[in-house]
């Protein structure tokens, strides 16, 4: 009864979070100016992904959303965590895939463990986003490998892997470039005289954020019961989304396999009986966002009737929809984040625009089913030994 309250709380917190950012809808520059970036950086990435013939277009826009961050800076650090991350996993997805896929016994229990070390590491790395996309990338080619049974098959499948998150990232950096670099160059041409005292108050308004020393993190040791829970709950998870999906067939597996990873992402020096808080805040924002993206992507899909001038409109402005709230400070940003992740997975195809929403409805349907194992392990691992912090540092080594 009291999870049932804590989560009910919780709903109403996302649902009161997101009307206070509504209700004070205040596009001020820097936020139209991230949300503007984004737009044009998903259209790029759609734009390059169809033109070179890529299968599944989508990840291609979702990695030119997912890179793209405030500062300049940022966007680089973030786009070579996910290219490292997703080069990585491809590889090791690919020669470990054809030598287990048939192996359902090894199989089965090597994709938990792939999900549980990749937690592990990204809540005691500063390359977390490498972490998590490495190891999203070692399940997802791994888990094809068992259906194509073939090594160059797999590889295939890999590369293009790479090269739907390669040209996303591109796409953003070019995008973050042209913002970054383009208002300093026309300043350096229009006042080539500028004194330094302008030219300073200038740099201080270009929307890149001064370099500060970063935050003291916790020792590892400190921190490794709570990694330690959570990459247990992230194994538990994909074992048996993978059990289920091996017999079962469920749709949407790469989701719900990326949701089991996303949500299990804490802030740094929580106590292990601190971790449950944050990850149901993320799993029940995580669904309020998809769910309204689906209603919402779903219901205009038909209007579009497939045509790409309507399709990239109606996306576009869904895009900058969830960027504004995502930017916002009424507490709701993780809810626009997954708005426009969402909203990109209805609109953008496989290879093509298309009014049928069931590849969409695939998709989120993995969602809700990470969220749904996701939430029964946490409670049936909730009150063990785990989640208890006064026994934690001695029961782990």
């Amino acid at each position: 009864m009291r999870l049932i309250g804590t989560l009910v709380q919780l709903c109403r917190t996302a649902a009161f979070a997101l009307g206070r950012e509504l209700a004070a809808w205040k596009p001020s520059r820097a936020r139209a100016t991230f949300a503007a970036e984004a737009v044009l950086s998903v259209a790029l990435s759609v734009a390059l992904a169809n033109a070179l013939g890529l299968s599944d277009t989508w990840w291609a826009a979702i990695s030119g959303f997912a890179v793209m961050q405030t500062s300049f800076a940022g966007s680089v650090q973030r786009a070579a965590h996910r290219i490292m991350g997703t080069v990585i996993g491809a590889a090791l997805g690919t020669l470990m895939g054809p030598w287990i896929g048939d192996r359902p016994w090894l199989f089965v229990p090597a994709l938990g463990l792939m999900g549980g070390v990749a937690v592990y590491g990204a809540n005691g790395s500063k390359a977390a986003y490498a972490w998590i996309l490495g190891g999203v990338t070692a399940l997802m080619v791994t888990y094809e490998a068992h259906k194509f049974e073939s090594f160059q098959a797999t590889a295939l499948f890999a590369a293009l892997r790479v090269a739907e998150v390669a040209v996303g990232t591109l796409a953003c950096l070019l995008v973050a470039s042209v913002f970054h670099f383009g208002p300093r160059w026309y300043r350096t041409n229009r006042k080539p005289v500028e004194t330094s005292t302008a030219r300073a108050a200038a740099e201080s308004t270009s929307g890149e954020a001064p370099a500060s020393a970063s935050a003291s993190t916790p020792p590892l040791a400190s921190t490794h019961p709570a990694r330690m829970l959570l990459s247990v709950q992230a194994a538990v998870s994909i074992t048996i989304l993978a059990s289920l999906t091996y017999v079962l067939h469920l749709p949407g597996f790469a989701q719900a396999m990326v949701t089991a990873i996303a949500v299990l992402i804490v802030p740094p020096g929580l106590a292990a009986d601190r971790t449950q808080q944050p990850v149901m805040e993320k799993m029940v924002q995580r669904v309020a966002g998809c769910l309204l993206a689906g209603v919402l992507g779903v219901a205009l899909l038909p209007l579009m009737h497939g045509q790409a001038v309507l399709c990239m409109l109606a996306l576009s402005i869904g895009v900058w929809v969830g960027c504004h709230v995502q930017t916002g400070r009424e507490g709701a940003s993780y809810v626009g984040r997954q708005f426009t992740i969402a909203f990109i997975m209805v609109f953008v195809q496989d290879h093509h625009w298309s009014s049928d929403p069931i590849p969409a409805l695939m998709r989120l349907s993995g969602i809700v089913i990470g969220i749904v194992v996701l939430a029964a392990v946490m409670l049936g691992i909730k009150g063990t030994r785990l989640t208890d912090a006064r026994t934690a540092k001695s029961f782990w080594p």
